[in-house]
C-alpha cells in the first residue's frame, strides 16, 4: 500500500511487485531476539517517561488520541483508488471479468473496496449465513446475487465459508465459477490468509492477482500525518526533540523506518503502534478544542523512541489452542465463539480461555463478527504462528 501526498488511497500493484519495506540485518536479529524474550516475561508500560526537561511524558487520552491519530478514513482518495482498480480491471477485461484482489490484513483495502462499490452502486454481495449452504432456496437465492448486468464485489472472501463440506463446497464453485466468466464481471476481494488456503486446497487455482503495495517509512510519515486535515502536526522524540514526522515530509526518521518494519507496511497495523508511542506533556492535558476544532497545545506532539516502546506479545506459557484460535481467526477475518468450536475443533472451555488469554495480552479484540486480531498484535500472531508451523500468508 502507498499514499500520495495528499491521499491515503491504496496503491494497487501486481502480485509479485509487493514489497516489504526494507529493514536491516541488524533489526531483523534484534527483532527475533526482543520476541524472544516477551515470551517469558509479561510486558510493563514504560512508568516514567521523561522529556528534556525532566517532565513526566503521559500516554494520549482518547480525546487527544483522536486529535492527533484518528481512525483512517478509506473514504478519502477514493477516486485515486477507483482509478487504479479501473486500470487493472480493463487490462484483464477480455481474458479475465473477474479481478481478483488478495491483501493481507489492516491494508485498508476491504473498507476501501467497499466504499467504492457504495459510490459507484455495485453490487455488494452479502456472505452466506453461518459460512455454509448446503441446498435449498437459501442456495438459490444466495447465487441469484450475482444475476444481473453490472458489476459485483465480494468483499472478503473469507465470509463466505467455513470448513464445513456445504462451506468448501460453496467456495470451489464460486472460485470456478468466477475463473470461467460465468459469473460476469466483478471483483473477488480474499484476505491474504483466505487465499493462502485455498491456493494449497486448489492448485489449479491459477488467476492474475493485484493486491496493494506495503508503506514504505517516506509514505508512512505523510499518511499519518495528514490523517488529520486541520492540525497539521510535527512530531517529535522525547529524548532529543528530532523530528519525526511532518506533513511536509520533512526529515528521516529512524522510528518511522522501525515502524515501517515492524508493521510489515501495513497502515493499520502502524497507525495502531504509533497511538501506543503518542505522548503528552501534563499541561497539553488541559488543551480544549474550540469551535475550529483547534486547541491551544500548537501544532506538536511527542513520540517516545522504539527502544521505550513496549507491543503485545504471546502471553508466557502459551499453548496449542492458541494458535488454533488465532489462525482461524486469520482466516475467516472475524468469527464468534459458536463458528470457533467447528473450524478449531475445540471445545467451548478452551475456547473462551484462549479468548480471555489472547484479550489480555491484547492480541484480539471484539469484532462486528465476534472477535477478530488486534491490529497491534498482529505482528507478533504472525511470527508465532510461522514458528508454531502453519501456513502463513506470503505477505
Amino acid at each position: 500500500m502507498g499514499v500520495d501526498s495528499d491521499s491515503g488511497h491504496p496503491q494497487l500493484v501486481a502480485r509479485d511487485q509487493w514489497a516489504l519495506p526494507t529493514t536491516s540485518v541488524h533489526r531483523t536479529l534484534r527483532d527475533a531476539l526482543a520476541d524472544v524474550f516477551a515470551r517469558v516475561r509479561a510486558p510493563d508500560w514504560l512508568q516514567d517517561e521523561r522529556d528534556a526537561n525532566g517532565e513526566s511524558l503521559q500516554p494520549l487520552s482518547d480525546h487527544q488520541l483522536a486529535r492527533w491519530a484518528p481512525s483512517p478514513d478509506w473514504r478519502r482518495g477514493l477516486a485515486g483508488f477507483a482509478d487504479g482498480l479501473d486500470q487493472w480491471r480493463n487490462r484483464w477485461r477480455d481474458s479475465q471479468p473477474v479481478t481478483f484482489l488478495v491483501a493481507p490484513p489492516f491494508s485498508g483495502v476491504t473498507r476501501a473496496l467497499e466504499a467504492l462499490a457504495e459510490d459507484r452502486q455495485w453490487r455488494l454481495i452479502q456472505p452466506p449465513p453461518g459460512g455454509s449452504i448446503h441446498r435449498g432456496e437459501d442456495l438459490q437465492a444466495w447465487w441469484a446475487q450475482f444475476e444481473g448486468d453490472e458489476p459485483w464485489v465480494l468483499p472478503e472472501l473469507g465470509h463466505c465459508w467455513l470448513r464445513t463440506p456445504g462451506g468448501l463446497a460453496l467456495v470451489r464453485r464460486l472460485l470456478g465459477a468466477a475463473t470461467e466468466g460465468s459469473l460476469g464481471p466483478g471483483i473477488v476481494a480474499a484476505s491474504s490468509w483466505c487465499w493462502t488456503f485455498w491456493n494449497h486446497l486448489m492448485p489449479e487455482l491459477r488467476v492474475p492477482v493485484i493486491t496493494a503495495q506495503a508503506f514504505d517509512s517516506e509514505r508512512l510519515g505523510q499518511w499519518l500525518t495528514t490523517l488529520e486535515n486541520d492540525t497539521r502536526p510535527r512530531f517529535h522524540l522525547t529524548t532529543d526533540d528530532s523530528l519525526v514526522a511532518a506533513p511536509d515530509g520533512e526529515g528521516e526518521s529512524g522510528f518511522l523506518r522501525d515502524l515501517a518494519a515492524w508493521s510489515r507496511g501495513l497502515p493499520e497495523v502502524a497507525w495502531a503502534v504509533w497511538r501506543r508511542a503518542l505522548r503528552a506533556r501534563p499541561e497539553d492535558k488541559a488543551a480544549t478544542a474550540d469551535a475550529s476544532g483547534a486547541t491551544d497545545n500548537g501544532e506538536r506532539c511527542w513520540v517516545v523512541p522504539w527502544s521505550q516502546l513496549t507491543l503485545p506479545a504471546l502471553p508466557p506459557g502459551e499453548s496449542r489452542p492458541l494458535a488454533f484460535v488465532l489462525h482461524a481467526l486469520l482466516l475467516h477475518q472475524g468469527l464468534d465463539e459458536s463458528t470457533l468450536q467447528p473450524v478449531t475443533g475445540l471445545g467451548d472451555d478452551d475456547i473462551q480461555l484462549a479468548l480471555h488469554s489472547l484479550r489480555r495480552a491484547e492480541l484480539v479484540e471484539p469484532h462486528p463478527r465476534g472477535w477478530f486480531v488486534s491490529a497491534g498484535g498482529y505482528p507478533a500472531v504472525r511470527r508465532y504462528l510461522q514458528s508454531e508451523g502453519f501456513a502463513v500468508d506470503g505477505f
